[in-house]
């Protein structure tokens, strides 16, 4: 563990809050990319970048801090500190996604589009972001005696599931999956629901391994969330791709009579 990564004139920077930024830059990038690629001003996409993180981390914050209010209400100032980490994903991403879709709105751009140029960055940016939970010494997992355990919890030298290296190659996976697919003409917003549906099952299966409360026997209140994102997510999909392929049926039996 690395929480300090490196200091400039004696101010610290801290491993999580850089690779958090660097998520960000490389995320705006890509972003920039994609958009102009799809025919999006590229400039819309630094806007959309500020509003969604800023979102995205307050949307992670104040979850993480419901699911703990007793702590949080002995040392309020606890609220504002994030060199521990601290942010639940899931609570972050929901945020982030109802300020995309006002943003979108705002500047009459079509919503279920621009959640397809960020699909694929998503899982790119969150493994850079796990690998700051890893340097951090967080989101740890159940002691391990593994050749691949880790002591990668802070103050504890116990071997763990390095369960930030498992959410981390599995959200590279879907990185993978999502750039391949970004071609395929399916009905907008494919990419957004693949990814929350693949997300929600990679999220179960890492919480296996996470030394998290359970809440429901064996599963995490994580894990219970995933459930009903990923049931959504490939719902939605199922759904809407019987309407579009009915859709494209019936446009291609109206040009055939027109002929």
């Amino acid at each position: 563990m690395r929480p300090i990564l490196f200091q400039i004139w004696r101010i610290p920077v801290f491993s999580y809050g850089f690779l958090l930024a660097v998520a960000f830059v490389i995320g705006t990038i890509l972003g920039m990319r994609e958009a102009k690629r799809r025919g999006i001003n590229p400039d819309k996409i630094i806007d959309l970048a500020l509003y969604t993180c800023i979102a995205g981390i307050v949307g992670a914050r104040v979850l993480f801090i419901l699911l703990d209010i007793p702590t949080y209400f002995q040392d309020p100032v606890k609220i504002i500190n994030l060199r521990d980490g601290g942010l639940s994903f899931q609570g972050g991403l929901a945020l982030a996604i109802l300020v995309g879709i006002w943003f979108a709105r705002h500047e009459k751009l079509n919503p279920w589009v621009l959640a397809d140029v960020a699909a694929p960055i998503i899982p790119l940016a969150y493994a850079l972001v796990r690998v700051g939970c890893l340097l951090n010494g967080c989101c740890y997992g159940l002691p391990a005696s593994l050749p691949w355990a880790l002591a990668c919890k802070a103050g504890d030298q116990t071997l763990r599931h390095p369960t930030q290296i498992y959410a981390a190659v599995l959200s590279l996976v879907i990185f993978f999956i999502l750039y391949r697919l970004r071609n395929h003409k399916r009905f907008p917003g494919y990419l957004m629901f693949l990814y929350v549906g693949l997300y929600s099952v990679s999220r179960f299966i890492v919480e296996i391994f996470r030394d998290v409360p359970r809440m429901l026997g064996p599963l995490s209140l994580a894990q219970l969330a995933s459930i009903v994102l990923a049931f959504g997510a490939f719902a939605c999909i199922s759904i809407l791709s019987s309407e579009h392929a009915e859709e494209q049926r019936s446009s291609q039996a109206q040009a055939v009579g027109r002929e």
